[in-house]
C-alpha cells in the first residue's frame, strides 16, 4: 500500500509520527519580531522628544530666513512695459536680473550679522527668486533696470511688434540722489 509509507500523525505526538512542521517557533518568531518592533518605535519617540528639546534650546542662535518674494508693480499697458520690485535692503552687488527669452528671472540674497552687545549674534538672511513673463511686442533688446536710491529695481522696455526673444545678461544701472548717502563705496559689478 503506498499510503503505509508515508508517516501517519498519531495522538502521542512523536518526532517522527507528524508530518507537519511544528508551529511553536514560528509564534516565538513573530512575538520577538513584535517586541523588537515595539522597542524601536519607543526608541523612535524619544529620539523625537530629545529633538524638540535640541530645537527648543537653540532657537535663539538660528537665523532667521526669509525666502519670500518682494512685492511688485507690473504695467504692461500702453506703448512701454514696466516692472517695479520693492528690493529694499539688498545692496546692488546682492540681486541679479536675467532675461531668458520672455522670461525675466529676478532674485536677491542679502546675509546680515546682527549683535546684540552681550557678545552673542545671530545672521539674519534674506533671499527671493522671481520670475516674470514679458508680454508680446516687447523689444527683448531694449530691456534694461535700474536701481534706485529708495531700494526700488525698475525693470523696462519699449514693446515693438514682430521681435524675436534671445537669452541676455541685464547690467542695473544705479541713480544717485545728491542728498542721498549711499553706502555703495564697495566694488563695481556687473549684477544683472
Amino acid at each position: 500500500d503506498p499510503d503505509s509509507c508515508l508517516p501517519q500523525p498519531s495522538l502521542a505526538g512523536g518526532p517522527d509520527c507528524c508530518p507537519w512542521p511544528e508551529v511553536r517557533p514560528l509564534f516565538y518568531q513573530q512575538d520577538l519580531l513584535q517586541r523588537n518592533l515595539q522597542e524601536l518605535r519607543s526608541s523612535l519617540q524619544l529620539m523625537d522628544k530629545l529633538q524638540s528639546q535640541i530645537l527648543e534650546d537653540t532657537e535663539p542662535l538660528r537665523s532667521s530666513v526669509a525666502l519670500q518674494p518682494v512685492s511688485y508693480q507690473l504695467d504692461k499697458e500702453g506703448e512701454h512695459f514696466g516692472l517695479t520690485l520693492d528690493t529694499q535692503g539688498f545692496a546692488p552687488e546682492e540681486l541679479s536680473v536675467r532675461q531668458v527669452g520672455r522670461k525675466l528671472r529676478v532674485s536677491g540674497k542679502t546675509e546680515k550679522k546682527q549683535e546684540d552687545g552681550k557678545g552673542s549674534y545671530s545672521y539674519r538672511l534674506q533671499e527671493f527668486r522671481q520670475e516674470f513673463d514679458l508680454p508680446e511686442g516687447v523689444n527683448h533688446e531694449d530691456v534694461s533696470c535700474s536701481l534706485s536710491p529708495d531700494g526700488k529695481l525698475h525693470i523696462q522696455a519699449a514693446k515693438v511688434a514682430g521681435v524675436e526673444a534671445a537669452e541676455r545678461e541685464l547690467t542695473i544701472k544705479i541713480f544717485f540722489l545728491l542728498a542721498t548717502l549711499w553706502p555703495l563705496q564697495k566694488k563695481k559689478k556687473k549684477i544683472c
